[in-house]
């Protein structure tokens, strides 16, 4: 095993060290730590990065605080008593390898490799200790494939079958547009620092528009916020297409020259009348045609879309359709014009060689980790009898919180569970190990919200027994005899082929010039001129915008970044070729359930520092007042919500700020804190047709009234 070299703690005198947030955010901010004799003093933001520019969002701000937690898991541990009681004892890292590697070998000897299976997401976004870090050695030894499909995964699909892996409209460029759409996504609470470019572009007379269910603080700084009913923004997206097109409001130079299928895509906008629409989505008639005006008026159109547009069934389908807008004026033509999803393939990763999945043979067994609850019974055709969770809390995060709880108190099942706090998924754990934080180790990260490629050097020795992720699976390696393959390489070397070096857009950036700047933006053109696609170049199959995809055969698959670099047993199924639209029935008394994520929590990170001010022991649920009404429901009631999974508690929030028929508790809460389930009891495990991903905001959920006996207890009423 190739050895790392040492930490050198022996600079004492005060100093500055780089770091780039390792959070699964899209500012990914640079941030700088104040170091002395070896501890980390403060932690401040980077005035001289030209995305985040010196700030930090009021949970990074206080990073120090988090590495110097008592909260920590410091050493690793063995549970001790039944399973979700959360006791554990000590023990060596040479004792809990040892007991997790015999486990290993034990499951492989009687059932095969492929009960071994390992969980993880974005807990972490480098490109050392992120999504792939594990993907050498579970692809090795021959573990179940996991699909990381919490986030992202249709959204990244379906703007891939349209506009192919490319970066789109450069979220600096926004600064320049005027007129700027926020499609289902609140930035000044998720991408703090891409709101402070719309707002710049705002002052400068551009209008926004935001479009969302609810009057989130984004909305509520728009020049207009229109409300559809989650689910139906792809209605929305093809109705203004169709209004568009009926008016000769196209950009047909642009349309000829840099698409494909206009004409079997204007046929299917045509079925989506603005009166129909209006039905469907809530929305009133004069707003589809205000809006459609707006985009037509103006060329430097920019959209910048959010993750929770793809939690539906109909989400890929809205990210395609809403995609052709830009496409459809040829806002591409201009500085400001266009959509903006994800960086997609702008950052030259080397996937390849971070997840060795040429080792993966062809019919080697896939889960949906999202579906976790139902891959750990002992019913299925190939049962798990070892997991391993790093990078994840699946129980926040995954569907059916009730039956995976159940399922992971499994007495065959063997848990082993890598985290810096011990969160819900800690207290069912057989083994737990001690990880560190961002500012205990190197990385190199890139970002799903602007174009810069940053380094995080390490500022101090980890605490504890606390080990990298990269360390972490190079002594599991070295426990199961995995040497060959790129197991045990150091984290130097990782770095040198994390990255295609010799790609255009590093042209002039290297790993030494990172280390002395900390971040360098990629070569793809200033914001101030950028236009990607002002002469098509779309890295689609055609080289051009596809309105109708010519990959539909495959669209129903998950991209192979998301199940560990590995493209084989993917079970491909076709999609429509064009967007469509597939209405939900809601029952007689039924509410749909939309669960964003909580601007004072990362994901199911920072809860536990959300205490003290209350916010973390209590789930609200937001709900309009004719729902209220209807319902007998007055402000700060105890609530059950439930369905066919469960059943969580909650408080009312009455409000106007949310839509009628829709109700919005958070994603992120704990069940320690809450003293009970949180909403993913609630959520099931429907995958998307488009890309594999979650559906989550197609959750129907049903309400009534509770008593309160205790401060812990509630009953129905």
């Amino acid at each position: 095993m190739q050895k790392e070299p040492k930490f050198d703690c022996s600079k004492m005198t005060k100093h500055s060290v780089y770091h780039a947030c390792q959070h699964d955010c899209p500012d990914n901010c640079a941030m700088e730590s104040i170091v002395e004799y070896g501890k980390v003093l403060s932690v401040k933001g980077r005035k001289d990065h030209p995305f985040t520019r010196g700030s930090l969002c009021s949970k990074v701000k206080r990073y120090d605080q988090r590495v110097y937690s008592d909260e920590r898991i410091m050493f690793p541990m063995r549970r001790t008593g039944a399973k979700g009681e959360g006791n554990f004892q000590q023990i060596s890292w040479d004792e809990a390898l040892d007991e997790i590697c015999d486990k290993f070998k034990e499951s492989i000897k009687k059932y095969g490799a492929e009960s071994i299976l390992p969980c993880s997401y974005l807990g972490h976004q480098g490109l050392l200790n992120g999504l792939h870090c594990g993907d050498r050695f579970f692809n090795e030894l021959g573990a179940s494939i996991g699909e990381r499909t919490f986030c992202n995964a249709t959204a990244s699909k379906a703007f891939q079958l349209v506009a192919g892996p490319t970066g789109g409209l450069d979220p600096e460029s926004f600064t320049f547009s005027s007129l700027i759409i926020v499609w289902g996504m609140n930035p000044i609470a998720t991408s703090i620092h891409h709101s402070q470019f719309i707002l710049e572009a705002k002052k400068k007379g551009a209008i926004v528009v935001v479009i969302d269910p609810i009057k989130t603080d984004t909305a509520k700084r728009a020049d207009y916020h229109i409300s559809p009913r989650p689910g139906t923004d792809v209605v929305l997206a093809m109705a203004l297409a169709n209004i568009l097109i009926q008016n000769n409001l196209v950009d047909m130079e642009y349309v000829s020259k840099h698409t494909q299928g206009f004409e079997q895509f204007a046929a299917r906008a045509s079925e989506f009348d603005v009166g129909l629409a209006s039905q469907i989505t809530g929305v009133q008639v004069e707003s589809f045609h205000k809006l459609s005006s707006l985009i037509a008026e103006h060329k430097a159109t920019a959209i910048r879309v959010g993750v929770g547009l793809e939690r539906t069934e109909n989400g890929g389908d809205a990210i395609r359709a809403i995609a052709a807008l830009p496409t459809l004026i040829g806002a591409w033509k201009v500085v400001g014009g266009g959509i903006f999803q994800n960086p997609q393939g702008t950052f030259p990763i080397n996937r390849k060689a971070l997840t060795n999945a040429s080792l993966v043979e062809e019919n080697r067994n896939v889960i949906n980790l999202f579906d976790i609850a139902s891959a750990l019974s002992t019913s299925v055709q190939n049962p798990i009898y070892c997991l391993f969770i790093y990078n994840s809390n699946p129980v926040i995060a995954a569907a059916d919180q009730t039956k995976l709880i159940e399922n992971l108190r499994r007495t065959d099942l063997f848990t082993t569970v890598s985290e810096i706090f011990q969160t819900d998924t800690c207290t069912y754990a057989d083994i737990l190990l001690p990880a560190t934080s961002q500012l205990e180790q190197k990385d190199l990260m890139y970002s799903w919200g602007h174009f810069n490629l940053q380094y995080n050097d390490q500022a101090i020795q980890p605490i504890g027994d606390a080990i990298s992720n990269t360390e972490l699976f190079r002594r599991l390696a070295k426990k199961m005899g995995l040497q060959n393959n790129g197991c045990n390489i150091g984290d130097e070397e990782i770095m040198r082929l994390a990255l295609d070096w010799d790609h255009a857009h590093l042209n002039g950036i290297s790993i030494e010039l990172l280390k002395e700047r900390g971040f360098s933006r990629l070569n793809v053109g200033s914001p101030q001129t950028r236009t990607p696609h002002r002469t098509g170049c779309f890295a689609t199959k055609s080289g051009k915008f596809e309105f109708a995809s010519t990959d539909f055969k495959s669209g129903g698959a998950l991209l192979p970044l998301f199940r560990q670099g590995f493209a084989g047993n993917c079970g491909l199924q076709p999609i429509d070729p064009l967007p469509s639209y597939k209405a939900q029935k809601i029952p007689s008394g039924g509410l749909q359930l939309i669960s964003p994520k909580h601007k004072h929590f990362l994901n199911s990170g920072y809860t536990n520092f959300n205490l003290k001010n209350g916010v973390a022991n209590t789930q609200i649920c937001m709900i309009n007042s004719l729902d209220a009404t209807k319902h007998d429901i007055k402000q700060g009631e105890h609530l059950i919500l439930y369905n066919d999974l469960g059943e969580i508690n909650v408080i009312a929030d009455v409000t106007e700020d949310i839509i009628g028929g829709v109700v919005m508790v958070n994603h992120g809460y704990w069940m320690r804190h809450v003293n009970g389930k949180t909403v993913n009891a609630l959520i099931s495990n429907k995958p998307s047709k488009i890309g594999k991903g979650i559906t989550v905001n197609d959750t129907l959920v049903f309400i009534k009234k509770t008593k309160v006996n205790s401060a812990t207890e509630m009953t129905e009423k």
